[in-house]
């Protein structure tokens, strides 16, 4: 028989004991550093030291930052960036539509503003548009893309890489394919049967005999060749080149109106910016008309007055009658909106200046009571005009300060619901963005007369791209949003946050938002909204409805006591921003 010492034993079981200690406490040490140091893709809570881009997909952030290393500018990163864009997100964007861009140049100080809006086809005429499915949708409602225009312009002017390095990776990513962001998929779902019946070239997967879902590699060949004869050519193949005969075929066999004459006339208008001096010293610069930048203007400058801080929102009190002053603040300006128009068709100077206007922003001011609401018709007339949901946003910095500011768009998701089949080019929907006379929308408002169609004619937008800059002429953000009518009031929303009531980015941006567009006479919120906050503006006389998501917001922000960069890409798009 064998005898085993019992101090020996014990000592045995205590190593043991101690060793089995040490590897579970080892094992949930290295389990809880992984888990608190796996940061997103996007180093966001340290900020970027010398640039950034922020993007609806991560993939495109990506994009704009290798253009960024590789030595271009922030257009040059901004044209890459629209480019892949319109690839991951045609439901949104692509070149087949058309573009507003912020530009401000650090050095000297300037900003300025490309117009590269999509115009009505010269054979358009109103009495072609007497029922509204000739017009939401299908070939009668593509307008004359502007887009590759745009980039040209953008480029010769203010690029810095020659022309074909900024196409490069949309060109890889066409051919080789890419993983289909969620927006794409979600998209596809949504509009599955239209997609089947005129897209089904573009986004059926042979491989699995359905469209393409998330995380499936797609491959857009003929738009990769569409890309690489523009790389070669310049945008002159797309409007009076050899690409034009391709696209004009492509239109007129879809049963479009436009013509070889409507590509060549087209023009990209550069413009001065709107220039809204904040008390703070802060100066925002936004796009003119036919834009909602005026617009957006009057919002700031009732907003500026009351001289916000973080502590009119730090009490339940405090946050309704703050928001509900945001509110009608947003009802008075929204009232003006569709007075705007293409200003060289309509002359809107009186309107703009009064728009810019700080003393009116003080008279309206005053006339918003903190104790109720008002039935509409208390804040000036109201028309209908067109409202695009779909479009997509950009803001890059680059690692001399200059900033781009674009938002982009084919108006509704899909646009035309129509591609070129030998260009692959999915079309606008632009001319839905006017307005017609003798309908109405469903809340039985008129049309706007300053928006009616004509030919050549640019549609109201509401698009705004913006850059703020600091007393010293230093960039302190980069801000701008998708969402059609809902655009302004997220870019205020946000922008409030962050100048006034003292919050991050990331939480100016995800937090939940309210809009009021006047007509109608609703306060949309966002799941999650402060039920407290919204019972005290319902006790106030307004009335509140939840809203699926208000807006998509991509934003940079730089801190100004040590100049970190912080991007934020709207997790509503579920986006992630990218820099150095």
């Amino acid at each position: 028989m064998c005898y085993v010492n019992m101090n020996f034993k014990k000592k045995i079981q205590v190593c043991v004991s101690v060793l089995i200690f040490v590897c579970v406490t080892l094992t949930l040490a290295v389990t809880l550093t992984l888990l608190l140091t796996q940061h997103d893709p996007t180093p966001n809570s340290m900020g970027y030291k010398k640039a950034a881009v922020a993007a609806d997909t991560q993939i495109c952030s990506t994009v704009g930052k290798e253009i960024l290393l590789q030595g271009g500018n922030a257009v040059d990163a901004a044209i890459a960036t629209l480019l892949c864009t319109g690839l991951a997100s045609p439901q949104s964007m692509g070149i087949g539509g058309g573009f507003f861009m912020t530009i401000y140049n650090k050095s000297s100080g300037i900003a300025t503003v490309i117009d590269a809006r999509e115009t009505a086809p010269t054979l358009t005429s109103i009495e072609m548009f007497t029922e509204k499915s000739t017009f939401k949708r299908g070939p009668l409602s593509i307008a004359v893309p502007g887009e590759i225009q745009g980039y040209w312009y953008a480029h010769q002017n203010y690029g810095k890489l020659p022309w074909a390095e900024v196409f490069r990776p949309a060109i890889r990513m066409a051919e080789n394919g890419f993983l289909v962001p969620p927006n794409l998929h979600k998209a596809m779902v949504g509009s599955r049967q239209d997609v089947l019946k005129h897209l089904k070239d573009l986004f059926w997967n042979s491989a699995t005999g359905d469209l393409y879902k998330e995380g499936e590699i797609i491959k857009y060949p003929k738009i990769g060749e569409t890309l690489k004869v523009i790389a070669r050519e310049g945008a002159p193949t797309f409007y009076h080149g050899t690409l034009s005969d391709l696209i004009i075929q492509d239109l007129k066999e879809l049963g479009s109106v436009i013509t070889h004459e409507d590509l060549r006339n087209y023009t990209v208008l550069e413009k001065k910016p709107v220039v809204i001096n904040l008390s703070n010293g802060m100066t925002v610069l936004t796009s003119p008309a036919p834009t909602c930048g005026p617009m957006m203007a009057l919002i700031f400058n009732i907003l500026d007055g009351y001289k916000f801080t973080p502590k009119h929102v730090a009490t339940l009190e405090g946050r309704v009658q703050t928001y509900h002053r945001i509110i009608e603040a947003f009802k008075f300006a929204y009232a003006k909106r569709t007075g705007l128009a293409d200003d060289v068709f309509v002359d809107v100077r009186q309107l703009v200046e009064t728009l810019t206007s700080r003393d009116y922003a003080d008279s309206l001011r005053g006339r918003i009571n903190d104790s109720r609401t008002y039935d509409y018709t208390y804040y000036g007339p109201a028309f209908e005009s067109g409202s695009a949901n779909g479009t997509s946003h950009l803001s890059v910095l680059d690692k001399d300060g200059n900033a781009v500011s674009a938002t982009s768009t084919i108006n509704t998701r899909f646009g035309s619901y129509r591609a070129g089949k030998r260009t692959g080019i999915i079309f606008n929907n632009e001319i839905d963005d006017f307005s017609f006379p003798n309908t109405t929308n469903e809340w039985r408002i008129a049309p706007s007369p300053a928006n009616y169609i004509a030919p050549g004619k640019r549609p109201l937008s509401s698009m705004c791209p913006v850059v703020i800059t600091d007393r010293h002429g230093s960039v302190s953000k980069v801000i701008g949003a998708a969402g059609g009518s809902l655009i302004p009031s997220a870019i205020v929303w946000v922008t409030s946050h962050l100048l006034w009531f003292g919050e991050s980015l990331h939480q100016a941006v995800s937090q939940p938002r309210l809009h009021h567009q006047l007509i109608p006479h609703l306060v949309a919120y966002e799941r999650g909204f402060d039920e407290d906050v919204l019972q005290g503006l319902i006790t106030l006389g307004h009335n509140v409805t939840e809203f699926p998501i208000i807006s998509a917001v991509q934003a940079i922000d730089v801190n100004s006591r040590d100049g970190a960069i912080v991007a934020e890409s709207d997790v509503r798009r579920k986006g992630k921003p990218d820099g150095y």
